[in-house]
């Protein structure tokens, strides 16, 4: 126990990275990534015990609060869709897959709630040794990147557990804490490194859902060093140059635009057409986005079902090509707020948003001026990601995220 309490804040730095890493780039699929979720939730779990231990007292407080009053009721609400398949929902739900998910995050949770007088260190640290441990599992499995030393550059970062894109929000969600450690913090020795090598994984994976919000990242840190007017207007000045710089980078320089300038151009293309090109990504998402529209209110208060859009037939979006023929296959709305709406409705929308609404305003209530700035970048941060990605099913992050400014918050109001 003595073990434990010295090295507190060593241990809780490798059992979040664990947690994160094997979550996040293994997933909970393959029979061997439930092994080493189970494995690594397990350590977390135990660890948990012992911190209750040690600090009763703090573990009620993570505990009996709004927070995990939200987290209770939402995932009661999906579970009750999922579970009894109401309405037209698509049965895929798994308890198992809900376990695999949310208890991993709510580990992380309660691990730096004990921790929260060191949050900074102990995120920037984790945030390191996971996009360390996320770029060697992507240059392990992600077969692009044997092409990439040939000269043949593709977005790369798949990982056994998700995708390029998926990839590349986990680096911009590791990188924040580490951003505000290097640029306000100016801990440029241990920390400058790995803050390079997380903006070019999230370059190399042509994500739009964490390269936009990356940028505002460096902005929001960036105005929050400044001390005066002039300051604002140096350092609005370094971000406009900065961002002509890169748009300039990624749409001639052939290596940047086939990883990520392709897709910018192909967004604002797709936003000025009059058809919906179904072989791009835009234009699947644009042609989801009428489709919505059209059947939405159809049963607007309590939705169609869980994940039912991608049983609809006028869910066929997808067009792909077999030899000299098209096909479409049925696919998601790849968008949280038109995935909760759709399946839950307005009730479901209301029952998972509330909670980072209120997250917002006491963002901005705060005197704090490290809460402030954590805290505003992962909610910009989570507001693009979750215009790309359906996430309140599939990932862990969302709830790791909510759950840590919750974190921030409370712990500057215990302060004040």
């Amino acid at each position: 126990m003595d073990f434990i309490r010295k090295n507190k804040k060593l241990i809780s730095i490798i059992l979040l990275a664990l947690i994160i890493y094997v979550r996040c780039d293994h997933g909970v699929v393959f029979t061997y990534a439930k092994v080493i979720n189970l494995a690594a939730d397990f350590l977390g779990f135990a660890y948990c015990l012992i911190l209750t231990k040690e600090d009763f007292k703090r573990t009620k407080e993570s505990i009996f609060n709004v927070a995990v009053l939200w987290l209770v009721i939402f995932q009661a609400l999906v579970f009750v869709y999922g579970h009894f398949n109401l309405f037209d929902g698509n049965n895929i739900y798994s308890m198992q897959y809900t376990i695999l998910t949310i208890l991993p995050a709510v580990l992380c949770y309660e691990i730096l709630w004990h921790n929260r007088d060191e949050l900074i260190e102990i995120l920037s640290s984790v945030g390191a040794i996971v996009i360390v441990a996320t770029y060697i599992t992507t240059i392990k499995y992600d077969y692009l990147w044997g092409l990439a030393l040939q000269g043949q550059f593709y977005r790369l970062g798949k990982v056994p557990g998700g995708t390029d894109i998926d990839t590349g929000n986990l680096y911009l969600l590791m990188l924040i804490p580490i951003m505000y450690s290097v640029i306000v913090l100016k801990k440029l020795k241990p920390y400058l490194f790995f803050a390079i090598l997380g903006a070019v994984g999230i370059v190399l994976t042509g994500s739009k859902s964490s390269a936009l919000p990356f940028i505002f990242v460096v902005g929001i840190m960036l105005l929050g060093t400044a001390k005066n007017s002039k300051d604002v207007k140096k350092y609005i000045g370094i971000m406009v140059g900065f961002v002509a710089i890169m748009a300039i980078a990624i749409l001639t320089v052939p290596m940047l635009y086939r990883i990520i300038g392709y897709r910018i151009v192909e967004m604002f293309t797709a936003f000025g057409s009059t058809e919906f090109d179904l072989h791009t990504s835009t234009g699947q998402r644009l042609a989801v986005m009428d489709a919505f529209k059209k059947h939405f209110w159809e049963t607007p208060l309590f939705g169609h079902g869980f994940y039912s859009f991608v049983t609809m037939p006028y869910s066929k979006l997808e067009e792909y090509r077999e030899g000299t023929e098209y096909f479409y296959r049925n696919i998601q709305t790849h968008m949280n707020y038109m995935e909760l709406l759709f399946s839950f409705g307005f009730l479901g929308f209301v029952a998972y948003y509330w909670f980072p609404v209120k997250l917002v305003i006491d963002t901005i209530k705060t005197h704090s001026k490290e809460e402030k700035l954590i805290c505003l970048s992962l909610l910009v941060s989570f507001f693009f990601i979750d215009l790309g990605l359906d996430m309140y099913y599939k990932y862990m992050t969302p709830y790791y995220t909510y759950l840590l400014i919750y974190t921030f918050l409370r712990r500057g109001s215990k302060e004040n």
